[in-house]
This record gives C-alpha cells, structure tokens and sequence, in this order.
C-alpha cells in the first residue's frame, strides 16, 4: 500500500524544508500497524516544523474504509489539495527497512 504527500513550508519558520520548498513522500507500507506510524511520524513533523500538509494520496486497493478512517484520523489536520505545487525533492521509504535498520542499531 502506498502513501504519498508534501510537505511545504509557506511561512518560512521551519528550518528542514527551505522556505516555500515542498517536498514529496512515498511511503511503502505493509499493514496497519505501519499506516499508523507514518500517520503519527507526519503529524509530529508538521506541527514541530510547521509545516502544510500537501496532496495527501492514499493507495486504497488493498485499505479498508475503516482502517483509513483510523489512519487519518491519527492526522485530523488541514489538508491542502493544489496540482500547482510541485516538489523540489522526492523521498522513497519503505517502512520495513526503517524497521531492519532500527532493529540491527539496537
């Protein structure tokens, strides 16, 4: 399942994303329990750099409505939807490596 999104920084005063940047995620996820990591990872980033929430896009074919509901209701934060805004960097996770690479840290 995937799920892609941007995140832009409009107001200038986060300092991971240079100002009016936005950049694009593509996570690989496997199951429930990794939708909701990234759901939780997203609305942390967001509000500690303060950063908009752009295009959110959820590969539903292999999602449930109830298990999407879940998801973004973690988020329950403002989305915005505009085709005009383009990504000047785009990162592709698979969130089973984050896991392999947290686990062989430890």
């Amino acid at each position: 399942m995937k799920i892609s999104y941007m995140l832009w920084n409009r107001t200038g005063k986060g300092r991971q994303i240079p100002t009016d940047q936005a950049w694009q995620w593509i996570h690989e996820v496997e199951d429930e329990h990794q939708m909701m990591r990234v759901f939780t990872r997203l609305k942390k980033k967001i509000r500690e750099c303060r950063l908009t929430l752009v295009n959110l896009h959820i590969e539903q074919h292999n999602c449930s409505d109830e298990l999407l509901e879940r998801a973004t209701f973690t988020y329950k934060g403002t989305i915005l939807y505009d085709e005009g805004i383009s990504p000047k960097r785009i990162m592709h996770v698979h969130e089973d490596t984050l896991e392999d690479q947290n686990a062989e840290a430890a």
